[in-house]
C-alpha cells in the first residue's frame, strides 16, 4: 500500500485518473512493446479489470530487438499477466519497406488488425496502447493508424506525460521506471532507404553490443556501409580511449558495417525523422 505525501499528491491522483479512466471497460487488449508507457498500461488495467479479463500483447517482427523482446516477456511473467506474443507481417508490404516519411502508419495499422482479429473473436471489449499525451507533439505517423481503428489511448485521455509515467511507474514498483525508450530497429534508417532483413540485424548486433559495454541511451543509425553512434553527453568521452574506440570499430566490421563515426552532436530520440520532416 502506498503511504502518499504532499510531494507525490500528483502522481497520487494521476494514478486515479487512469484507473477511472480504465474503469469504463470490462476487458482490453493492450498493445505492449514492454517500453514503460505500454508497461504502465498494462500493469493499470491488469490491476482494475483483473488478470482474467486482460490481455498483454507484444508484436514479434524482424523491427523488434531480440533482446528488447526478451525484456518485455520478462516483466510481464514476473507480474504474472495473461500474456501473448503476435507476429505481424509488415515486411510483406511494400509501403512499410519502402520506408518513407509514413512508414510507421503502416507498421501499426498491420499490429492494430491483428489486435482486430483477436478483439472480435474472443470479445475484448477495447483495444488500448501506450501513446501518451506528449506523442500528440511530436511525428508519430502511429497515431493516424490507431485513429483508424478506434484504438483507445488511456494516457492521452488523462492527460499523462512522459515524465509523469516516470514518476508514477516508480511510485508503483514498475522496474523500467527510468528505461530509456527503444523504438524499432526501422527507426534507425533514413527515410527513403529501404528497409531490408541485413541491415536490422546489423543495427541490432551493433546496437546489443554496446548496451553489453555499458552505453544506455544511444543510438547505431545506418547510411548505407557507414554506422553512425549517437550517445548521450555524460557517455562522449568513453570515446577518449582509443581501446574502446579500436574494439567498437572491429566488431562492428565484423557485424557487416565498413566505417563507423560518432556524431559531433549528442544522441537526440526522434532527430532522424524530425530532420526529413523538416526538409519535406
Amino acid at each position: 500500500m502506498v503511504n502518499y505525501t504532499p510531494k507525490n499528491l500528483q502522481v497520487k491522483n494521476k494514478i486515479s485518473d487512469l484507473e477511472n479512466f480504465i474503469s469504463n471497460y470490462s476487458s482490453a487488449i493492450i498493445a505492449y512493446s514492454g517500453g514503460i508507457d505500454s508497461s504502465l498500461v498494462s500493469y493499470i488495467s491488469n490491476k482494475v479489470l483483473g488478470k482474467e479479463n486482460t490481455l498483454v500483447v507484444i508484436a514479434v517482427s524482424p523491427s523488434l530487438n531480440k533482446k528488447e523482446y526478451s525484456l518485455a516477456i520478462g516483466l510481464a511473467k514476473r507480474n504474472n499477466w495473461k500474456f501473448r506474443p503476435i507476429f505481424t507481417e509488415e515486411f510483406k508490404n511494400d509501403n512499410y519497406l519502402k520506408n518513407d516519411l509514413n512508414r510507421c502508419f503502416f507498421c501499426k495499422y498491420e499490429l492494430y488488425e491483428k489486435l482486430e482479429e483477436i478483439y472480435e473473436k474472443e470479445n475484448y471489449e477495447v483495444i488500448f496502447n501506450g501513446t501518451n499525451f506528449d506523442d500528440l507533439s511530436d511525428i508519430r505517423p502511429g497515431i493516424d493508424a490507431a485513429k483508424k481503428k478506434n484504438i483507445v489511448s488511456p494516457l492521452v485521455n488523462c492527460k499523462i506525460s512522459k515524465n509523469e509515467i516516470r514518476k508514477i511507474a516508480k511510485q508503483i514498483g514498475l522496474p523500467n521506471w527510468d528505461k530509456p525508450a527503444q523504438p524499432c530497429l526501422s527507426s534507425r534508417v533514413p527515410h527513403g532507404v529501404r528497409i531490408s532483413m541485413d541491415v536490422l540485424n546489423k543495427i541490432e548486433k551493433s546496437e546489443n553490443y554496446l548496451s553489453d559495454l555499458g552505453f544506455l541511451n544511444f543510438r547505431v543509425r545506418a547510411h548505407g556501409d557507414l554506422a553512425k553512434i549517437e550517445v548521450t553527453k555524460d557517455d562522449y568521452n568513453k570515446f577518449s580511449d582509443f581501446e574502446t574506440r579500436e574494439k567498437i570499430v572491429k566488431n562492428f566490421k565484423i557485424f557487416g558495417f565498413k566505417f563507423v563515426s560518432l556524431d559531433l552532436l549528442f544522441f537526440n530520440s526522434g532527430s532522424l525523422s524530425r530532420s526529413q520532416f523538416n526538409e519535406k
